[in-house]
């Protein structure tokens, strides 16, 4: 396609019941945000909503609601799944296998883990960065119910929009990262998404994929009286436990940056980890080297631009 093209893209998150959307477009090589829009879906998003065909028209009237009150204009939806409806895996095979046997081999290793007949599935794989030489290569394969992207079809035909790409949440959230930061080649950046009850940890090494983990955390909800500290012992504990286990140092500072994003990254959890780590730990700006309108601006100055890391990342996914 023409690089003097524009090209648009709304790109929406869904995580529990919190539905955020940007509207992006592509002129020639630069990205601008044309608009932002956050609000709340009627039923959370979860395992439970596949099993009710009725739930579709409900989030198609949702989303429809929060697009045409924000004057959203593009067509097109980059639509970013919770990582907790997904298999994330990183497979070892051998490097020298063909397409073929590479296929036939992440399906037997997915097998060996689905807990239902791999016809259920869609899987989907990529080769993460090796040297030449190397006997292994490490697979990132993606496995996801076709229920699933079934439902996320249905959805979207009861919009005025046009479902282009199903991404998700983390790898939105990796993308958001790297064309707004610089990652340098041995980087190992570690990005924490704080929801409401829960907590998902993922590490870049050398601007690729490392790892993802994700934690229960029920006490997240920003009430209890002690909830900064506990968040950020709790984060503070996994992150190391993460990093020894996988050999990436000793500690928290062997990372080179944290960013915290998502629904609940407060003050007191913030400073807490900047108090305690000699290592850089912000919130993620997704805006920080992306163009946006003036209105975009004054949206953003009144919203908390780390929530809109993932919906962002989509929009780029979307738009590539």
């Amino acid at each position: 396609m023409p690089q003097d093209e524009n090209i648009g893209i709304v790109g929406v998150s869904l995580i529990d019941d919190r539905l955020r959307m940007v509207e992006a477009v592509r002129d020639g090589e630069e990205l601008h945000i044309s608009r932002v829009a956050q609000g709340t879906a009627r039923q959370p998003f979860n395992h439970e909503v596949f099993a009710d065909k009725h739930l579709v028209g409900r989030f198609a009237e949702d989303i429809n609601r929060l697009y045409k009150a924000e004057g959203f204009s593009e067509k097109e939806v980059a639509f970013s799944l919770d990582s907790r409806m997904v298999l994330i895996k990183k497979i070892p095979v051998d490097a020298v296998l063909e397409e073929i046997q590479l296929e036939d081999q992440i399906n037997w290793e997915v097998e060996q883990f689905a807990i239902s007949p791999i016809k259920e599935y869609i899987i989907d794989y990529e080769t993460l960065p090796f040297s030449e030489g190397n006997v292994v290569k490490n697979m990132l394969v993606v496995v996801v119910r076709k229920k699933i992207v079934r439902f996320l079809r249905q959805l979207f035909k009861h919009t005025d929009l046009h479902l282009k790409v199903i991404d998700v949440d983390i790898f939105s959230a990796q993308r958001a990262l790297q064309v707004n930061y610089e990652c340098n080649n041995g980087a190992k950046i570690g990005l924490i998404d704080i929801e409401n009850g829960n907590i998902l940890f993922s590490i870049l090494q050398g601007q690729g994929f490392f790892l993802t983990q994700d934690i229960h955390a029920p006490h997240i909800t920003g009430e209890s009286e002690n909830h900064d500290e506990s968040t950020t012992r709790l984060i503070a504990k996994e992150l190391r436990r993460l990093i020894l286990d996988h050999q990436l140092g000793a500690g928290v500072e062997d990372l080179s940056e944290i960013f915290l994003y998502g629904e609940s990254v407060e003050d007191g959890v913030l400073e807490g980890l900047q108090n305690s780590y000699d290592v850089r730990i912000d919130r993620a700006n997704p805006f920080k080297k992306v163009k946006m309108t003036p209105d975009v601006k004054e949206d953003i100055s009144e919203a908390r631009a780390e929530r809109f890391v993932i919906c962002v990342g989509a929009a780029l996914r979307g738009i590539q």
